[in-house]
């Protein structure tokens, strides 16, 4: 098994992204590029050199038809979700199998392999305050969920490092399937088809910065993404002032944050075999 370099990685994960565009291409599903991955292009017409991941999003109708549906030419590649019982999180994962991942703050098997992201999209409330309340009832569930994963003594602060020992026991005590229900319920409380504004709600992280209109989220452009073209929304400028503020500032150091993790290959070990 051969340790592989953060470009290499990255290599990997655009592989994947272009055999998901590929797919949603052939059968006319809408996505975005979402999050730090749109940042990235907006910014950096590419990978943010911090980041580690590759984030896109999809109307609900359209993810679920993805979920149910996705196959690629790449026999390394399959979709994970909580639609196929593959997965006890609130979102998909299209993963390559011929990697394997160490991280040094989760030890759950969402995130052994080489992974991209796909959010679905689903509709908000008009009223700002019920938005803000929606997006604080995702919260809480989304904390239970990642406190089930995270590796007791380990943390970027001592409290956070302790505390663990006490909160991790009572997330799991709750359970990771009833967290992810309760997402699910909360995000298709309002239906995407019948709502003026739209945003990721099962993984928003930023809150109400999530909004946008659905007229504008589903007029497409195009962005550049490390040499290729890949769809955004019309609407990106805002939606990236509503995450990250001043975007194409950068952070300061201490928050440019990774998954720390070591990437594997794992086919190399099939070879040594032979």
């Amino acid at each position: 098994m051969r340790k592989i370099n953060s470009y290499e990685a990255k290599n990997k994960q655009l592989e994947i992204l272009k055999n998901f565009d590929d797919f949603c291409t052939i059968n006319s599903l809408k996505y975005s590029l979402s999050g730090g991955t749109l940042l990235g292009a907006i910014r950096h017409k590419g990978f943010i050199p911090w980041d580690d991941d590759i984030d896109v999003c999809m109307p609900r109708k359209d993810y679920e038809f993805l979920v149910n549906n996705f196959i690629s030419n790449d026999k390394n590649l399959t979709i994970k979700s909580f639609l196929l019982n593959n997965l006890d999180i609130p979102f998909a994962k299209i993963v390559d199998i011929s990697t394997k991942i160490d991280s040094k703050f989760d030890e759950s098997e969402v995130n052994k392999h080489l992974w991209i992201d796909i959010f679905p999209v689903d509709g908000l409330p008009e009223d700002i305050y019920k938005v803000k309340e929606i997006y604080s009832r995702c919260n809480f569930y989304r904390t239970l969920l990642l406190l089930q994963d995270a590796k007791l003594g380990e943390g970027t602060t001592c409290f956070r490092k302790y505390a663990k020992y006490l909160l991790k026991p009572l997330a799991k005590f709750y359970g990771r399937k009833r967290c992810v229900k309760n997402l699910e319920q909360i995000a298709k409380s309002n239906p995407y088809e019948t709502s003026e504004y739209v945003g990721i709600v099962t993984w928003g992280l930023y809150g109400i910065g999530e909004r946008m209109l659905k007229a504008e989220f589903e007029k497409s452009v195009e962005v550049e993404f490390e040499g290729h073209k890949f769809p955004a929304f019309s609407c990106w400028n805002s939606y990236l002032t509503g995450l990250y503020g001043d975007y194409m500032q950068l952070p300061p150091v201490e928050k440019r944050k990774t998954h720390n993790m070591t990437v594997y290959l794992k086919e190399d070990l099939m070879e040594e075999k032979l």
